[in-house]
């Protein structure tokens, strides 16, 4: 049987994102004996045309499309990625007759909004390298599908158990480069990606982690993902790698013993990973990291504000970011802070109580991300605090980009606080990190090879955005007011 996945995912700022779940699961197709290709619609101009001429020179059984995001996350300017999709969805549909399966995170956190809304015949709901060949066993003999883990139908009135490979070392790598072309990536200062392991056991009030991967982490061997890394680096032409654990130091022992790995292995590549948890860091844990090549980390602190790390439910102290900090000083290791701002309970003094933390206790090489009003995901607890709250309609959609905004505080005198901060050329909006023109920054430092983390330049894009006559999001006037912001969708 013929299989077609299709990457979707055609956001490109701040940079193209090399899409791992998709590789992972054509890497298994093919273990299975199936017949995958795939078309990666991420540099693609004309969706249509390529779907169109895919189908037609190939001739597929099957047609699977992955769906990355639900929208972008963003609450100064939101922007769902579901219409795109769908236009994706209805081309393949013209050329191509049913099944037509979807899958991918977004599939995982709204299954039967997603199903609906693309006209998908089944829906993957968890760990594709598991349903997927089951399911596809199934169509190819002609036998029911009902039953098979993480596969979700049209018909079906209960949603299914997320499918869930229990023994990740089973799988077969990624191997990215055999499915796509992995030049333009690069040439973007796209890094690798890179999984050590799957699931979330922190219980964070916003996020949707434990829906895609469970509660339960599911480890795999340091020996196994330095291997991939070897071969990355040399099948490939990998220079720099991305960990995208949820949590990359938790369990804290699972970190030490890669660190360790890639440490004796000597390789010469440059490690970063988005998921640094102070509530799991150690002083040996940010020595170990930069003895193994990690030149960076993101640490998604949140909040400076005692008060605002416990309703968000983060499971650590504020001193455990000043700690983590202090560590990371000492190790050489710089660090983007991830900051909400707008949760439940936010108000201004704990603006300016997260505001005076970064004074105090980052430094110079440090850099801040900040995020105004939280996205609110279906089946997280944040949905159930913004209903509680009748900051949520009951009814609301919460496929579509769907923010939660603390009535304590507006938004407009958020933003003015953040601007008057002694450390404001050290951060940056995530509205700002996602315009186009900091994506040509970022090939400009791609094409000089550059080393270190893209995020280090926040200065110079601050100062590019206000050389190109970019507003701000500080001088923003359309920003929604107080009664309308808890529930603003995009247009």
């Amino acid at each position: 049987m013929k299989a077609l996945l299709i990457n979707t995912n055609r956001e490109r700022s701040p940079q193209p994102v090399i899409p791992l779940g998709l590789c992972l699961v054509a890497s298994a197709l093919k273990a299975h004996h199936f017949h995958p290709r795939l078309l990666d619609l991420a540099f693609s101009r004309h969706p249509a045309r390529a779907i169109a001429r895919a189908v037609r020179q190939w001739r597929p059984d099957v047609v699977c499309m992955s769906v990355r995001n639900l929208d972008n996350g963003e609450y100064l300017r939101p922007r769902g990625y579901i219409g795109e999709v769908a236009e994706v969805a209805l081309a393949s549909r013209q050329h191509f007759p049913p099944p037509l399966i979807i899958g991918g995170s977004a599939v995982s956190i709204a299954p039967a909004q997603m199903l609906a809304r693309l006209g998908a015949d089944f829906a993957i709901v968890g760990d594709g390298e598991q349903a997927l060949p089951e399911l596809l066993t199934r169509i190819a003999d002609e036998e029911p599908v009902a039953g098979v883990s993480g596969v979700y139908c049209s018909n079906d009135a209960l949603l299914p158990a997320p499918a869930r490979v229990e023994d990740l070392d089973s799988l077969p790598t990624a191997e990215a480069g055999r499915w796509l072309n992995l030049g333009r990536y690069f040439r973007c200062g796209s890094p690798m990606p890179l999984q050590s392991k799957r699931g979330c056991a922190f219980e964070c009030i916003y996020c949707t982690y434990r829906l895609i991967e469970g509660a339960k982490y599911r480890l795999r061997s340091p020996d196994a993902v330095v291997a991939e890394v070897e071969e990355a680096l040399v099948r490939w032409g990998a220079r720099r790698f991305e960990l995208v654990d949820a949590t990359f130091n938790h369990p804290l022992d699972h970190a030490l013993a890669l660190c360790d790995a890639i440490a004796r292995r000597g390789l010469r590549v440059d490690f970063h990973t988005m998921g640094l948890n102070p509530g799991a860091a150690s002083r040996e844990l940010l020595m170990a990291m930069k003895a193994a090549r990690f030149d960076s980390a993101v640490c998604a602190a949140e909040s400076g504000s005692e008060r605002m790390l416990e309703t968000l439910r983060k499971g650590f102290s504020v001193d455990d970011l000043a700690q983590t900090a202090a560590w990371a000083h000492e190790a050489g290791l710089p660090l983007l802070w991830s900051f909400m701002f707008g949760g439940p309970g936010e108000t201004e003094r704990t603006v300016r109580q997260t505001l005076s933390f970064i004074e105090r206790a980052l430094g110079p090489q440090d850099r801040i991300l900040c995020t105004i009003g939280l996205r609110v995901y279906p089946g997280t607890e944040l949905a159930r605090v913004a209903r509680e709250d009748d900051a949520l309609e009951l009814q609301a959609d919460l496929a579509d980009p769907v923010f939660y905004f603390s009535r304590g505080v507006a938004v407009e005198r958020v933003l003015e606080v953040i601007e008057r901060s002694p450390r404001r050329p050290q951060m940056i909006y995530l509205e700002t990190l996602q315009r186009p023109l900091i994506r040509w920054a970022l090939r400009v430092q791609a094409a000089l090879r550059l080393r270190g983390p893209s995020w280090r330049g926040v200065p110079l894009y601050n100062r590019l955005t206000q050389w190109s006559h970019i507003r701000r999001p500080g001088l923003r006037t359309d920003a929604p007011n107080r009664e309308q912001q808890s529930s603003r969708r995009s247009p």
